[in-house]
Formats: C-alpha cells, structure tokens, sequence
C-alpha cells in the first residue's frame, strides 16, 4: 500500500510539472505574440506618413530677411533716415542731399517690406527714431521732408531721369530697387506725424 500510495504521488507530482510547463510556454508564446503584434501598427503607420509631412519646407512662406516676430518690429530705421538730418531748404547741396535721402528710404522700405508690416510697427519704428533727435534735428527733418517726398515721387516715375543726381551722390540708378506699395507704406505713417510736412519750402 505504502508503494503505491508513494508510486501515485510521484506520477501526479510528474503531471503536475507537465502542465505547470505548458502554460509557462503557453503564457511566453502569447506574450511574444501580443508584443510582435503591438509593434506592426508603428511600423506601419510610420511607412504610410508621407515624408514631405515631416520635411515640409516653407522657406517660401516669408520674406528671407523677416524674423519671426517681423510683422511686429522694423530694423534699420535709424541708418535708413540718417542722410534726411543736418539740412534743410535753401542749405548748400540741399537738392542732392534731398535726393540721396529720398533714395535711402526707397531702398529702405521695399528691403524691409513695409507694405507687408503693420502700420503700428512702422510708427513704432519712425516714432522711436523721431524721438531720439534734438529738438534742432526734429525741425530740420520737419523742413526737409517736403523735399525728400517730392523726390521720392520722382524716382518712382522715372529714376533714370535722375541717374545724374543720383550719380552725384554716389549711387547707381541701375542698381536701386523700391516699389511703391513699399513707400506708400512709409509716407502714410510717417506723412501725418510730421509737423507741417505740408509746409512750404
């Protein structure tokens, strides 16, 4: 009796092990399954998502010379209305200092794309200048922007006319790019807050 009692245990304690042993491999083949078949979706969503989706280029979306915040702030400003100070009407040279200003601020506005800025950051930008001048400076610029304005409508017409002056003042008509758009910009910010801009001269 004693033999057989131990002979029976022995065979269920090998039964036992047997299926402990299936369902561990059972239990790791499914693992190993779920987990194959977790990571086929990525592979193929990644395959599907079109690479210009990730490389996308909008170099051609702004102007190459804006910044990111270049709708809000005007760089330049202080350079671009440098040659409009230290004259005036009836000054020695006046004509060709008027021209090679007006020529300044064409250039000026059509590289900086005012007609693409805001109108608050062009005053922003004038204001902040016009600011910073003497008082004897922001008269001499209120007396010479007639001047500059009407010579800016000429090279707007036609600057080859006034390749001569611009010679002059050491510029070359050939090689000056503006638009108007981009000098409209300018003048009607700047027009309105400049005392007696309408004056005579």
């Amino acid at each position: 009796m004693t033999q057989k009692r131990i002979l029976s245990l022995l065979v269920s304690a090998a039964l036992l092990c047997g299926l402990l042993a299936g369902c561990s491999n059972t239990t790791n083949s499914d693992a190993s399954h779920a987990s194959s078949s977790a990571s086929e979706p990525s592979s193929v969503s990644s395959e599907s998502a079109p690479s210009s989706t990730a490389q996308a280029d909008t170099s051609g979306l702004f102007n190459k010379d804006f910044d990111e915040n270049s709708l809000f702030s005007v760089d330049g400003t202080a350079a671009a209305f440098e040659p409009s100070l230290g004259w005036g009407p009836g000054v020695s040279g006046c004509s060709l200092k008027s021209v090679q200003a007006a020529a300044t601020l064409l250039v000026w506005a059509d590289e900086a794309n005012l007609s693409a800025r805001t109108e608050t950051a062009i005053e922003d930008a004038y204001t902040q200048w016009y600011d910073n001048l003497s008082d004897s400076e922001q008269e001499g610029f209120a007396e010479a922007w007639p001047m500059i304005k009407d010579d800016a409508a000429a090279l707007l017409e036609d600057k080859d006319a006034m390749a001569g002056r611009l010679e002059d003042v050491g510029l070359d008509a050939k090689k000056l790019t503006f638009s108007e758009k981009d000098w409209n910009a300018l003048e009607d910010v700047v027009d309105p807050l400049v005392p007696e801009a309408k004056g005579e001269y």
